[in-house]
């Protein structure tokens, strides 16, 4: 091991550890800090308690009408829910029992997982103190996220803050601790669904304070947002506008790529089938060449968008997608996740819960020939490599 440090008023900083060519260093979970070696195999998007009912009001428009009735979780509202119309239902949109959240991160941890980082931030995030009881009692890793969601989801006391003022509140979230806890967030989230004023403002300071504090920051874009589409060249430019604030390109992780491996217009898809069932890899390739990491991480998702003419990639698509990147030399920039943010995702209700890529994603690489160290780069070393802070 190599180990660069520097004496900083009197202050011995470690800047970096090396082991084997690979930075080493400390974790912020919600029970306190560890060693990034000892995250093993790592989730790296997924939601344990959160609030996402604003959706409801955002898609309202977005999908035919429905009678509230079918709204509800039942076995035979599965029908619609499954079709897309979760998102107008506030019963599915918000995950708030400790108790089914403890039962299902539990399959998680019995089918082998070790660490979830939690990307919920502030303005949907649930009750941090329950996040630490549900880590504890499942006994898995959790790492929370500090930043903001998009803007219509922010907390009221955010609403008038400048850069400046954003960039303290998403670093007391990291150095003092979360909603007047001791619970520190060890990792930085920014979504973006429209890339208005109050987005990018939101952007920029959460790239100033992962850039002071040596965390990592996943930036939520992609894919379709009812009103507004951001897609590939978004993303593009929210990363520009990372890097013009100082942050390092290997430190940031763009959210839901796998969003853009194919066409997802359902009507292009059947009448032009042949061209549009065909894999696109380029507008990932595009991302991925700027030196930042992606995430897959809609492994396992048991709903779609059907009744508004929306198909996502399917599993099956997304593991070819990561077959090529890996033949192509991309497997030390990606990392995975199934990004339960729905409550009829859970296995209670029927879906795939936090186990997709356990049990399903890695199986399959496997048989299909993928390389040991591939598979454990997106699973084991990339997470530990971006969860550490440059600075311990």
């Amino acid at each position: 091991m190599f180990v660069c440090f520097v004496v900083a008023a009197g202050e011995i900083v470690i800047l970096s550890a090396y082991n084997n060519g690979e930075k080493m260093g400390k974790v912020k979970t919600v029970l306190g800090e560890i060693d990034s070696k000892d995250l093993n195999f790592t989730d790296m998007h997924e939601h344990i308690l959160v609030d996402l009912r604003p959706y409801v009001e955002i898609y309202k428009n977005a999908f035919p009408p429905i009678d509230e009735k079918y709204l509800t979780i039942t076995g035979e509202n599965m029908y619609y829910l499954r079709k897309g119309y979760f998102y107008l239902s506030p019963e599915c949109m918000r995950l708030s029992d400790t108790d089914l959240a403890i039962k299902e991160v539990g399959y998680f941890k019995a089918a082998g997982g070790s660490t979830i980082l939690e990307v919920s931030p502030s303005g949907i995030r649930g009750d941090i103190r329950e996040i630490q009881k549900i880590s504890k009692a499942a006994g898995v890793n959790v790492i929370a996220s500090a930043g903001l969601y998009a803007d219509k989801f922010w907390p009221k006391s955010c609403a008038d803050m400048d850069i400046a003022h954003l960039v303290k509140y998403i670093e007391d979230e990291i150095n003092v601790g979360i909603d007047g806890t001791d619970i520190k967030a060890g990792h930085v989230k920014i979504a973006c669904n429209s890339l208005n004023d109050n987005e990018i403002i939101a952007l920029k300071a959460g790239a100033v304070a992962a850039k002071e504090t040596g965390l990592s920051m996943q930036i939520h874009t992609g894919g379709w947002t009812g009103d507004n589409f951001l897609d590939t060249n978004d993303t593009s430019k929210m990363i520009d506008m990372i890097l013009n604030e100082g942050a390092s390109p290997e430190r940031i992780i763009a959210c839901h790529m796998d969003s853009f491996i194919k066409e997802y217009d359902a009507l292009k898809i059947i009448k032009y089938h042949d061209a549009s069932a065909k894999l696109n890899l380029d507008p990932v390739r595009k991302i991925l060449d700027t030196g930042v990491n992606i995430v897959f991480d809609f492994f396992g998702e048991t709903c779609g968008y059907e009744a508004a003419g929306i198909l996502n990639p399917t599993d099956y698509d997304r593991i070819y997608a990561l077959l090529k990147l890996f033949e192509l030399g991309y497997s030390k920039q990606i990392v995975l996740g199934c990004d339960l943010y729905v409550k009829i995702y859970y296995r209670h209700y029927g879906g795939n819960g936090y186990l997709r890529v356990l049990d399903y994603v890695v199986p399959m690489l496997k048989r299909s020939g993928a390389k040991k160290e591939d598979i454990d780069n997106v699973t084991i070393n990339n997470p530990a490599r971006l969860l550490c802070a440059i600075r311990v």
